[in-house]
């Protein structure tokens, strides 16, 4: 089925000169990734491209080859552009763009929660993240894997995998990582630049965090609340709390961590982290959200202890239906 597929969306990029390139808003190491190398390998057939994000790219990956190139006030009519790629989101509300209304449109995307927003969607949950992908694109159009785009796709493989460590690390995506480093990437000095280049604003903000950490009575489930004065008093944005949501999970009896971020009165973006036996997508899709099994994330309105309320009885429904 993937080899289908794969023959489709190269059938289908060949067909086109000029593309505009999107991904999901706040931005991520996988979606920043894979976006900069589909560029890269777009560029490189001679097409005209152009990335357009609502916002700008996390300093975490401002090192990646090619992050310039990602623009949040488009220096072009996009009405311009030929074709549309979505990459790694689920619809197109999720891009916080509006976006030209063409009719080609291709959509790759690894999230079990996907509206098949475009034309041409290509959707796989069982790849371990969209850069994965997008190295099958690569592989297929037969273009030759530099430092450039191996860099970009290394860094969405590494980060949407916890660094090899979730149950999407297949065999696959380490024989694509192994061909990474044999093309000339770094795994040390990637995993130095995400992971051990932290700003003072993140780290107050982790601090404050984990200040924060409220449990369950049966410690079942772990909150973490951030509100809007606290990113406005440490000079911090979304983006200093990225992975804060996982630090919980390390409490041998959390099943689930949540991380509250306040965005203004009575409205939050939620991100969900489990330990595999809770599936916080469905739960996430039941607040307008979606995600992964064990990933996933949510903008929800409403007082924060209904809310937390409503999230924890749909978390308990879950672990009743399991086996003890």
């Amino acid at each position: 089925m993937s080899d289908i597929i794969i023959n489709e969306v190269v059938g289908w990029i060949q067909k086109y000169h000029s593309f505009l390139i999107t991904s999901h808003e706040a931005g991520d190491g996988d979606s920043i990734g894979s976006q900069v190398a589909m560029d890269f390998i777009l560029q490189s057939m001679q097409k005209d491209t152009l990335i357009l994000n609502k916002d700008a790219v996390p300093e975490t990956y401002d090192f990646l080859p090619g992050v310039e190139r990602v623009q949040t006030k488009p220096t072009r009519n996009l009405e311009e552009f030929e074709a549309v790629i979505v990459l790694d989101c689920g619809s197109l509300e999720r891009t916080g763009l509006s976006l030209p209304k063409t009719s080609q449109c291709l959509n790759i995307d690894h999230h079990l929660s996907n509206d098949l927003c475009c034309q041409l969607n290509w959707v796989d949950p069982q790849m371990s993240s969209t850069s994965e992908m997008v190295y099958l694109v690569a592989d297929a159009l037969s273009i030759p894997m530099n430092l450039s785009i191996g860099s970009n796709i290394y860094t969405g493989i590494l980060t949407d995998t916890g660094c090899f460590t979730y149950s999407s690390t297949s065999p696959q995506c380490l024989r694509i990582a192994a061909a990474l480093v044999e093309a000339g990437v770094q795994p040390s000095q990637i995993f130095s630049q995400v992971y051990e280049r932290k700003s003072a604003n993140q780290l107050l903000i982790l601090g404050t965090a984990l200040s924060n950490l409220t449990m369950s009575k049966d410690q079942k489930i772990a909150t973490i609340l951030l509100k809007e004065e606290i990113f406005e008093e440490n000079a911090a944005t979304f983006a200093d709390a990225e992975g804060i949501v996982n630090y919980p999970l390390g409490i041998a009896s959390v099943e689930v961590s949540l991380l509250f971020k306040e965005v203004s009165k009575d409205f939050f973006k939620v991100s969900f982290r489990s330990k595999k036996r809770v599936n916080v997508a469905v739960i996430a899709e039941g607040f307008g959200g979606g995600g992964h099994h064990s990933a996933a994330g949510a903008k929800i309105r409403g007082d924060f202890t209904l809310v937390l309320e409503q999230i924890s009885k749909a978390i308990y429904q879950q672990l009743a239906n399991l086996a003890p």
